[in-house]
């Protein structure tokens, strides 16, 4: 280790290795305290299984393992995302101030006495206007 954030890391690993080993050896000690241990998760798994033959089995397997494929791909188009999305963010803040300087407003203004959520109601005008039978 040839500095602090070299060694922090590894601590960090060792203790996220350390946490998810006390969960796992917690399963399975609480599934050996129940009267039939390990039942209830095979009894899961067959239902899976089940699951996975009645929607077509290799298709299915097919499917989840293109998304499994995917995953890398679609986190670095994030990645590749996140500049682009500070950048108009950026340019929205800069265009929002020159425009208060200038004394405009850039924000869109609501009022909730001209919302017409319900639509307008119709005035008595128009049925004055129709012809009487």
């Amino acid at each position: 280790m040839n500095s602090l954030v070299d060694f922090i890391t590894h601590i960090k690993t060792v203790e996220y290795l350390i946490a998810i080993g006390a969960i796992a050896v917690y399963i399975l000690f609480w599934e050996v305290l129940k009267p039939r241990p390990f039942q209830t998760l095979k009894k899961a798994l067959r239902e899976d299984l089940e699951y996975i033959r009645q929607r077509g089995g290799g298709v299915y397997v097919v499917k989840t393992m293109a998304k499994v494929i995917a995953a890398p791909f679609i986190g670095l188009a994030y990645v590749i995302m996140l500049p682009l999305a500070f950048f108009f963010a950026l340019t929205y803040t800069a265009i929002g101030g020159l425009l208060s300087l200038a004394g405009v407003s850039p924000a869109f203004s609501w009022r909730p006495v001209e919302a017409y959520f319900a639509g307008r109601k119709k005035k008595k005008e128009s049925k004055e206007k129709e012809p009487e039978k």
